[in-house]
Order: structure tokens, then sequence, then C-alpha cells
């Protein structure tokens, strides 16, 4: 094997080894960043697989590694159609105007909110104070690791800081983001709204294309309202979740 190649070789191997670290250390020392692991996780397995690759030039090899291309190429175009729809859809809706608003959950240390579930609140009472005639369906059900329920400690969080508990509905079973949909529509039927009308959604904002995509499968009107999320490594990480959670709705819908 002549040296260029041996370096090539050795090369792709530090590298993979390096995504494999790097995947090692997103999953097990950060929270929340389960995605990004096997993003890193899976670049390593390309860059293992092209290093053990390197030197061989039979047909067989030729035709191996013409597959596997082949296949990262279409992963890559499937990756796309649905992460573009995603990224356009990460901002609020020109008009935010609505009876109510869904408030999706996030994580809760603990009693204390996440910074994702911070995000979404601090945009949560910016609309409140928008729309004084608006009420909010908080919506989320109590998690591991979670002292209460992620719609308690967004109630909790919210009235500390003056908002009005008459203007808060709580729904606490929900358990993923049909649910909060799902369930919190039927609060609002249940509070003598119109569920098929307009509904505004929070959210973060790599978050929203989905619920949008659901909510009007639900039958309701959705206005997108986007919390920006604080940390760019957290929305990106989240962002490429979302194109995988969008294929697997496009598979077996809802």
């Amino acid at each position: 094997m002549r040296a260029s190649t041996q370096k090539g070789k050795r090369a792709l191997y530090i590298a993979a080894g390096l995504c494999l670290a790097l995947a090692a250390f997103l999953k097990f020392c950060l929270l929340g960043y389960g995605m990004s692991a096997l993003a890193f996780l899976g670049l390593a397995a390309c860059l293992g697989f092209f290093g053990l690759m390197a030197g061989r030039r039979g047909p067989g090899a030729r035709r191996l590694k013409l597959i596997v291309i082949i296949v990262l190429l279409v992963g890559v175009a499937c990756f796309l159609a649905a992460e573009i729809p995603v990224l356009m859809d990460c901002r609020s809706d020109a008009d935010t105007t609505a009876p109510y608003l869904i408030v999706c959950g996030a994580g809760v240390h603990g009693s204390t909110p996440s910074l994702s579930m911070t995000d979404r609140l601090r945009e949560a009472m910016a609309w409140l104070d928008a729309e004084p005639a608006g009420k909010a369906v908080l919506t989320g059900a109590q998690g591991p690791g979670e002292d209460l329920s992620e719609a308690q400690a967004m109630f909790d969080w919210l009235t500390a800081r003056g908002v009005d508990p008459g203007r808060l509905i709580l729904e606490d079973q929900a358990v993923n983001s049909l649910q909060n949909l799902r369930y919190s529509l039927e609060r609002i039927a249940a509070d003598g709204g119109d569920p098929a009308g307009r509904v505004a959604i929070l959210s973060s904002e790599y978050h929203l294309h989905r619920l949008g995509w659901m909510a009007e499968r639900l039958g309701c009107q959705p206005v997108l309202v986007a919390a920006r999320t604080t940390k760019i490594s957290l929305f990106i990480n989240y962002a490429v979740r979302e194109a995988f959670a969008m294929w697997k709705l496009w598979v077996f819908g809802l």
C-alpha cells in the first residue's frame, strides 16, 4: 500500500475515533444531546468504513463503495426534504391573534423549568400580554426526574410572575407532541372554545413545523408562535431530530 494511501487511511481512522469520542461525550456527559450523539456515531461509522476500504481497488470493493455512496446520497436527500420545511417554519406567523394558546411543555429538572421550557414561558407571557382576552392551555405530563407535571411547572412559573390563574388551563396527561395537541383541543372544547377555529400553538421554533402539520390534520386552524432557543447547540440538535420525526409522520401518519 502506498504511503499516501496509508496516511489517508490513518487520518480517516483518527477522525472516526474523534467522532466516536464526541458521540460518547454528548450521550453520557450532557443532557438533551441524544440526536447529536447519534449523528456523530453515524459519521464515525462512515469514516471508519471508508478508512477500511482505502486502498482496496478490486471490482467488489468498488461496487461496495458505490452502493454505500448512493445510500448516503439518498439519505442526505431524504433528510433535506424534511429538514428544509422544518427550518422554513422556525418563526412566528405574522398574525398570532387567537382566543386560545397551546403551550407545549418541555423538561423539568425536579421542580425547576429547563432552559427550553423557560424560553417557551417567556414567549407565552408576551402572547398573554398582547392578547388580554386570550387563555393559555399548558400541556405536559410528569416525566422521569420531574417532581411535578410540566403543565404544573408552567402554571407555577407564570402565576409567580403575575399571570391571572383564571387565564390558564392545565392539561397534565400528554406524554408526546400529538397528545399535547389532541388533549389541549379537548380542553379548549370543554372550556367553551372552538377547537376547529384559530388556535395559537407555542413551542420552540424547531418544533413548529411538525406541530402545525399535526394540528391541521386534527381539524384546527393553527397559528404558530415561536419561542427562540437560547442555546444554538440545542437548536441544531433538536432541529435535526425534527427531520426524522417528520418522516415518521409521513410514513405512519398520526
